[in-house]
């Protein structure tokens, strides 16, 4: 039987207990979730494992620094912007290359979104699969 794709979500912000709200939904849709708190660990992890996403909570790096360190990868980032009431999210980079611009998320929207990324991954990679003879 073949293993499902496991998606590398990598999750940059104050702490873990920030991302307490989407653990369980990325877990639900098989992700592997790294965390970074500073540039050092964002460097460490990006330097031991594909990242196929990143989600930022973190207004202490700036967002060029992070799409630099992305930038040619096969990352896709969103970046948390909080508005007065909720947040919404914002693409940065969409399979390595800058989508600055773009139509943000709210958060109920952007749940649908990100499961779409992940199914489309998934899938991508199980229809490269070599078949069984």
């Amino acid at each position: 039987m073949d293993k499902i794709r496991t998606v590398n979500v990598l999750l940059i912000g104050e702490s873990r207990h920030s991302f307490s709200f989407c653990l369980s939904p990325l877990a639900e849709v098989g992700c592997e979730c790294h965390f970074a708190e500073s540039l050092q660990e964002i460097v460490h992890i990006l330097g031991r494992a594909k990242v196929d996403i990143v989600l930022s909570l973190n207004t202490q790096q700036s967002l060029a620094e992070l799409t630099g360190l992305l930038a040619g990868s096969c990352s896709s980032m969103f970046h948390r912007l909080p508005v007065e009431e909720g947040c919404w999210w914002m693409p940065v980079l969409r399979n390595g290359e800058s989508c600055l611009g773009a139509a943000a998320f709210r958060s109920n929207e952007f749940i649908r979104v990100f499961a779409e990324i992940v199914r489309v991954m998934t899938a991508d990679a199980a229809a490269r699969r070599p078949a069984a003879t």
